[in-house]
């Protein structure tokens, strides 16, 4: 396809990532949920889409599936992308496709049939020929990264005149009739990790350029992502690869009958590196034709009177000096525009898409142009992990000349050295600071450019009236928040490794501000298990909050949120919810503010990043740069904050994160803002005008021991099995979703690393080691012992297995620094052993040790229901209890995936 791409720049398009992780009635695949996050980010990175144009979905229902995509490709008019990742399922014949949702299971007969799944043959393909047929959108692109996803080409036959047949492309991720692995679970699955890649780094990293890339032109056509040169590329970054048969893995596609490709994003770093190469080469030539014109010049200029030419010579000088890309052509007294300099944006996952409003409002404002009209500037915006953008900083050289090896290459993993960098918190340009090593990069702080405070977002049936809500540490909020709630209420937050915010909450929870008692490493673990309810931890609070408006209606309606204000805020208004915030929060209830007074208010301050060596239009970059922090603090820029419900600047003040742990001369700040008692942010939003909180100073070294602690904390775990062994347990001992199996299963969720073990709970002694608790690197070998394990005719005594095995766990002298479970699997036949003052003093043992049990009943009546004693050891302990059900596998293993670092998928 030698013509332009199909570019979708400026048109109205939409994409509609659906990612199907957890299933009632098939394994789960934890990979998935690592490719929406990510993918999400990497398409918005790539200038094809807004973030309010990006929705991500899991679907439990075949209807939520197809509602879906009515609505995202009934708005689309330019380019519909559709990404689906799951289970792919085949009829008999192979001929139909089936992408499996939440609910999806196969319905009994020897013809593979199957409920709530959606029919890619009849359902899919058709709404797409539709909409392209009709020439309601202009292109429509697939990626489907499932098994099986090959035989969806089979739909395309040479010279079929299907309708549309000259608009839609599919991406396979891989050939016809094969099963692919998920992964480890820890990443994105292994096709969509390689698009990711290719969409975010170029096509042409490690391999020879596109032709024509030696020149300007030919180097941004290398930046951009064209679909047929994509699928190339992924065909060649999967070569190696096998499927679960053992065959290669060979991705497949299918492009439009059209002349044109489809332009599916460009990489900034390389555009901008393509642009400036391009204004080099042009002053070169300027250069060269003024040489050879001075030089075929030169005789005539020599023949002339000195008189006339020392006058004639100055007044050259003069028009040289003052010529150039702004000056005026003579010939046509037009003004030629300058290419404007590329400034390089590096923010928090929390801020970006606010600053990405504000960025897309300055580029196009009068401050942003000339009095000709020509822009000043252009800015590319990538918000990578916090702390990969502190590591990057540490490792500045690095970035100025790059590696060919290492964990964190910045120029490839975050993007080109930025201009500007605007994290979440001062408190994180204090770590970054604290870590500089040589002369390669400064950083220099101009002050805030707006705030949002910190808050514990509970459900409306929870909150506390405003009068509690400030002016208590978080650890009083968290423990206030258990004691006034029988049930266990889930606390959730960002991962701490990517935003600003989460670290901050992080130090709170854990207690490691000064003058705070420090959590112990069982209950940190304990934390992080119960925050692992939305597992993977999510990238941003605004992700979280809508993998919240997804989940299950128990966790959605009785789960906390430790996010910024100014994210509650958006999630409380539900009017355009889906455009602004690209889901569907329809059914997320209102959730009301407490303010933690020891938590430091989220600042985003803007920092100047200056590179050693850098001089390079330094003068007219830095005035770029000044240009554009006068906007974000003047009336235009500060509007797009306040409209996204942050805190607007109020002149002048004491800083409101301050740092304790450096030395450095304190950077020019700002107060937030009260807003007006009538503002959104107040009534629909829910905030509190003005809750006083965020005054706290958080060091650095409270950060850096949090996240330490975050980091052991995820490491290998410790589980310990108790399997109830007596006789009553003989009808649910063998068979598919009983004791055995349901234990065999779980253990694909450890891993090498992981400590764990079975015991048999019958008799006196109350327990027998089936199983030692140690790491484990034959899994097989557990598995066979535990399928060799029988019932004894004898009674089990739960309370005092229970008892040993916490002495177990908790006076291990090998400590494993993660999360800990005990799993006790039973029939509740026993339970009478456990009554009166014994229950009682079991009930308070487990609370005070913080490792939580899982009770796995097996009893047919319920052995859950409330009251009963599986379920109050495990509200005590801060585990769940899980009655006999369809989902008890895959739920059971979820649970100790949580606490494991094996693949759980």
């Amino acid at each position: 396809m030698s013509s332009p791409p199909y570019d979708p720049r400026g048109k109205v398009n939409r994409a509609l990532l659906i990612g199907v992780y957890r299933y009632a009635h098939y394994d789960g695949l934890p990979g998935v949920r690592h490719n929406l996050g990510q993918l999400f980010n990497t398409l918005m990175g790539g200038g094809m889409f807004g973030a309010e144009e990006i929705r991500t979905v899991n679907p439990a229902t075949r209807l939520d599936f197809l509602s879906h995509l009515e609505t995202s490709a009934g708005e689309a008019r330019g380019l519909f992308l559709l990404y689906f990742a799951g289970h792919g399922l085949l009829d008999l014949e192979g001929t139909e496709l089936f992408l499996a949702v939440g609910e999806s299971r196969r319905l009994g007969g020897d013809e593979p049939a199957y409920a709530e799944a959606v029919s890619w043959n009849r359902d899919v393909l058709p709404k797409l020929r539709d909409i392209a047929g009709r020439k309601l959108v202009d292109r429509v692109v697939v990626i489907l990264d499932c098994c099986n996803a090959g035989n969806a080409l089979e739909e395309f036959k040479p010279g079929a005149l299907h309708q549309g047949r000259d608009r839609i492309s599919v991406l396979a991720a891989v050939q016809v009739n094969r099963r692919i692995p998920a992964g480890n679970g820890h990443e994105p699955t292994p096709y969509t990790k390689q698009l990711i890649r290719l969409l975010h780094n170029g096509l042409y990293e490690g391999r020879p350029a596109a032709p024509g890339a030696e020149d300007g032109v030919g180097a941004e056509q290398a930046a951009e992502i064209r679909l047929v040169p994509l699928a190339a590329a992924l065909h060649d970054a999967m070569r190696g690869e096998t499927t679960v048969y053992g065959t290669p893995w060979e991705p497949r596609y299918h492009a439009a009958e059209s002349e044109q490709d489809v332009l599916l994003g460009v990489v900034p770093r390389l555009l901008a590196e393509a642009r400036e190469e391009r204004e080099r080469r042009a002053r070169r030539e300027r250069l060269a034709r003024l040489t050879a014109g001075w030089r075929n010049g030169r005789r005539a200029l020599a023949r002339l009177p000195r008189k006339v030419l020392v006058p004639l010579l100055a007044a050259l000088a003069v028009l040289l000096a003052g010529g150039g890309y702004g000056g005026y052509v003579l010939a046509s007294g037009r003004t030629t525009c300058a290419p404007p300099v590329e400034l390089r944006l590096l923010t928090d996952p929390d801020e970006a898409p606010t600053l990405q409003k504000a960025v897309d409002a300055y580029l196009v404002s009068g401050d942003n142009h000339t009095g000709d009209g020509c822009r000043r500037s252009g800015i590319s915006l990538v918000a990578p992990k916090s702390t990969d953008a502190v590591t990057g900083f540490q490792h500045a050289a690095d970035w100025r000349t790059p590696r060919s090896s290492g964990d964190l290459r910045p120029q490839r993993d975050i993007g080109a050295q930025p201009d500007i960098w605007i994290p979440g918190s001062r408190v994180t340009v204090e770590r970054a600071r604290s870590l500089l090593t040589g002369h390669d990069v400064t950083l220099t702080e101009s002050g805030p450019v707006a705030f949002t405070p910190l808050v514990l977002a509970v459900p409306g049936e929870l909150a506390v009236a405003p009068a509690s809500a400030t002016g208590s540490g978080l650890g009083t909020l968290l423990a206030q928040l258990k004691q006034n709630n029988r049930a266990a209420v889930p606390v959730l937050r960002a991962d701490p490794e990517y935003t600003d915010s989460a670290q901050l909450a992080t130090v709170g929870v854990y207690g490691q501000n000064t003058g705070s008692t420090p959590l112990g490493d069982a209950a940190v673990g304990q934390f992080e298990r119960q925050a692992a309810r939305l597992s993977p931890a999510p990238r941003s609070s605004y992700e979280l909050m809508c993998e919240l408006a997804a989940a299950d209606t128990a966790l959605k309606d009785t789960s906390a949120v430790l996010v910024p204000e100014q994210v509650m805020a958006q999630f409380n208004v539900h009017a355009d919810a889906k455009d602004r915030l690209g889901c569907d929060i329809d059914r997320l209830g209102k959730r009301g503010p407490q303010y933690p007074a020891d938590v430091a208010m989220l600042d985003l301050p803007f920092v100047r990043v200056g590179w050693e060596g850098a001089d390079r239009d330094s003068g007219v970059r830095q005035d770029a740069v000044d240009r554009f922090y006068d906007w974000l603090t003047g009336a235009a820029g500060q509007k797009v904050f306040t409209d996204d419900g942050y805190r607007g600047r109020s002149g002048d003040g004491a800083s409101a994160s301050g740092v304790t742990s450096s030395g450095a001369s304190p950077a020019p700040t700002a107060s937030p803002a009260v807003p007006p008692a009538d503002s959104w942010l107040v009534t629909d939003g829910g905030a509190l005008a003005d809750p006083k909180s965020g005054r706290y100073d958080t060091s650095t070294g409270a950060v850096t021991a949090a996240l330490n602690r975050y980091r052991g904390a995820l490491g290998p775990g410790k589980v310990l099995y108790l399997l109830d062994s007596s006789s009553s347990m003989e009808t649910n001992w063998t068979g598919s979703g009983r004791a055995l199996d349901l234990l065999s299963q779980s253990l694909d969720a450890l891993g090498p690393d992981d400590r764990y073990g079975v015991w048999t709970v019958v008799g006196d002694p109350p327990t027998h080691r089936l199983v030692p608790l140690d790491t484990h690197k034959d899994v097989g070998a557990v598995r066979r012992a535990v399928a060799g394990a029988r019932t004894v005719d004898r009674e089990s005594f739960p309370g005092a297995a229970l008892t040993a095995a916490l002495s177990e766990l908790t006076g291990s002298h090998v400590p494993s620094g993660g999360a800990q479970l005990i799993v006790y699997v039973t029939d509740d036949e026993d339970d009478n052993h456990l009554a009166g003052r014994a229950l009682d003093d079991l009930l308070r043992t487990v609370g005070a040790d913080s490792v939580p049990v899982e009770w796995v009943s097996l009893a047919a009546g319920g052995g859950c229901a409330t009251g009963r004693t599986g379920d109050r050891i495990a509200q005590a302990s801060g585990g769940r209890c899980l009655d006999a059900s369809s989902t008890q596998v895959s739920e059971l293993r979820d649970d100790v995936a949580r606490v494991g670092t094996g693949n759980a998928g």
